[in-house]
């Protein structure tokens, strides 16, 4: 894989990578200037080939999410997709999803890049030749913007999204059960045992799941859920697209995030079916070591008849825009 450097006036950098158009580090600095690796990921190339479950920094698709038992029936299609989690369709697919191929860097310099992949009609099962394309933009304000966009010559679904998993620590051995997160929304969507949805949205007051006003992830952590580790991996449906849905505060270094979005859910998961292993220059792997905050649509479901589709048609376009604040309190 090519690896592809950002950085800006401020010491941030990123370092992203044509295999799965991914981020493999996110340099940031705390509130001693100091600066650490705020994302979880592997040393080297092999590492991401044989590794796909976590799917560390990569873009995910050609639609992100659970398709029950690989069956996509929506938008005027009906067609079976090549399951990878029991039954389930995930996140693409096992062999040629989105985080699994090389992109092209069709555009680059020191404070963007755009990765362009051509997905040929069948891959995964999915219907229509698609043209994706992924862009990243550090600012000198220390703003990471991700856009995606996608056409189809075909009727065909999309919903992509960025997979990293943050640890504002910058050290990965230590958990983010001590970071402070708000998000913006006061219902998620009910979901099976499988993380499939059952129709509707479960208001999360007074549950383990509200974090409508910024608190400690681990003071309130589910319990007796189907979760391995009593986290979080819960589709909070935003209460304003487009003004800040979450913020993630780690109160040790000091840093922070900030989540803006054209999406109308953020999918968060805390990495409760990590496995236990070594990962970037020793630093453990395993639940709770990182936060995903993955901004998407909902992909079709017959439990979901209210939502719009997902699928694009022909002369239409897919495009989405999310953009990382960082700094430091």
């Amino acid at each position: 894989m090519t690896l592809h450097s950002l950085s800006n006036a401020l010491g941030t950098s990123v370092v992203l990578s044509t295999f799965g158009a991914r981020i493999v580090e996110l340099m940031a600095r705390d509130r001693e200037g100091v600066p650490g690796n705020i994302v979880l990921g592997h040393d080297t190339e092999q590492e991401y080939r044989d590794d796909p479950g976590p799917y560390f920094g990569a873009t995910v698709g050609r639609v992100a999410g659970r398709t029950a038992d690989g069956h996509f029936v929506g938008g005027g299609l009906d067609f079976l997709l090549a399951a990878n989690e029991g039954s389930t369709h995930l996140h693409g697919g096992p062999l040629r999803g989105l985080d699994r191929v090389d992109w092209q860097v069709v555009a680059g310099d020191t404070d963007g890049v755009v990765f362009r992949y051509v997905s040929p009609a069948g891959e995964e099962g999915y219907p229509g030749t698609l043209t994706a394309t992924v862009s990243y933009r550090l600012t000198d304000t220390d703003e990471l913007e991700l856009g995606f966009q996608a056409t189809a010559d075909a009727a065909t679904p999309i919903n992509l999204v960025n997979h990293t998993y943050f640890n504002l620590s910058g050290d990965a051995r230590h958990s983010i059960i001590d970071h402070v997160l708000m998000i913006d929304s006061k219902g998620i969507l009910d979901a099976d045992p499988r993380l499939l949805p059952l129709g509707g949205i479960v208001g999360v007051e007074g549950t383990p799941y509200d974090f409508r006003a910024a608190r400690r992830i681990g003071g309130s952590l589910p319990q007796g859920g189907s979760e391995p580790w009593p986290g979080i991996d819960s589709t909070y449906v935003l209460d304003a697209p487009g003004r800040i849905a979450a913020t993630v505060w780690d109160p040790v270094s000091g840093r922070t995030l900030e989540i803006t979005t054209t999406e109308p859910t953020l999918q968060v998961y805390t990495g409760n079916r990590i496995a236990e292993t070594i990962g970037r220059s020793g630093a453990p792997h395993g639940p709770g070591r990182g936060i995903c905050l993955e901004a998407h649509r909902v992909p079709d479901s017959p439990m979901l008849p209210d939502w719009p589709s997902i699928v694009i048609e022909p002369g239409t376009q897919y495009a989405q825009r999310t953009m990382w604040r960082l700094g430091v309190r």
